[in-house]
């Protein structure tokens, strides 16, 4: 950066300047998982902080007979998620606090908005790389958990659709992604259990070959959503 504000640690970090954003909460809201343990929350872009007792995780997905396109947050059936959608700033900038804006008048930075503060990051190409319990700091902060890079595991299976007709056939998916549970102070990080989606029903004469498609290679982290 030739000219303008730079901000950096003790350790020769840039925390921040003018070429990169700094994630703000775009949208924000409490959903309960439904009994196959997902839930829609919008067709937004950006990175999801989940806030819950147990595992749970998000992951994109496009339109798919019926389900729409956008975010969806996976755990166990009937589970409360506090959830928080971080992006580049937009929208209205804020009436007081620091304002940092690129070249091209974009806004970069919004002090006065609910900024993204990552406090721990655990990434590695495996389950044992980024699975387990994080101990953070006391004192009553508020913990939250956003995948970055999602570990996912997706069984896929067909099966007659039984009183639909004698060619019908439905297309279940099984779904699990990495995610984390807060209970209190301790951060848990893991698999979240099988939710299923289903599609259909189908017509074939042949009932298609199920699958799978699995990947361990995750990067998740912690968030400080005090005040949020």
């Amino acid at each position: 950066m030739a000219a303008g504000i730079k901000i950096i640690n003790d350790f020769g970090t840039i925390l921040m300047d003018d070429r990169f954003p700094v994630l703000t909460v775009l949208a924000q809201g409490v959903s309960q998982l439904s009994g196959g343990g997902s839930a829609f929350i919008g067709d937004y872009g950006g990175k999801v902080a989940v806030r819950a007792i147990s595992l749970v995780g998000t992951q994109r997905f496009s339109y798919a007979d019926g389900y729409p396109a956008g975010i969806y947050l996976f755990g166990s059936p009937g589970e409360t998620v506090e959830w928080w959608v971080f992006a580049e700033p937009q929208g209205t900038p804020s009436n007081v606090g620091l304002k940092v804006y690129n070249g091209a008048g974009q806004l970069m930075l919004d002090a006065g908005k609910k900024v993204a503060r990552v406090v721990e990051l655990r990434a590695g190409p495996s389950n044992g790389h980024w699975q387990g319990n994080i101990g953070m700091p006391g004192g009553g902060r508020k913990w939250a958990v956003m995948p970055l890079v999602n570990a996912f595991s997706s069984v896929m299976t067909f099966t007659r659709a039984g009183a639909g007709g004698p060619d019908q056939y439905w297309q279940r998916e099984n779904v699990r992604v990495a995610g984390g549970a807060v209970l209190g102070d301790t951060v848990v990080l893991g698999m979240t259990p099988q939710s299923m989606r289903q599609y259909g029903p189908y017509t074939g004469v042949q009932v298609p070959t199920g699958y799978s498609v699995v990947s361990q290679n995750a990067a998740v982290a912690v968030m400080d959503m005090t005040g949020y």
